[in-house]
């Protein structure tokens, strides 16, 4: 299964929970930012969008 992850930064306020929670190594922080760095190894675990205050965070699976 192909999933799509986004993050939408006008919504995102950057406090990094996203990249904390996920522990598939799928997001990273690059300079102020949390970014997809590897979206073929998630687990479709949704740690990333339940701990995302903003709901910045989208899966989709494609």
């Amino acid at each position: 299964m192909i999933v799509e992850i986004r993050i939408d930064y006008e919504k995102c306020n950057r406090c990094g929970k996203c990249v904390k929670s996920c522990s598939f190594g799928v997001l990273e922080w690059f300079e102020d930012r949390p970014i997809v760095v590897n979206p073929s190894e998630c687990g479709r675990c949704g740690e990333c969008q339940k701990n995302c205050p903003m709901n910045a965070i989208y899966i989709k699976e494609r």
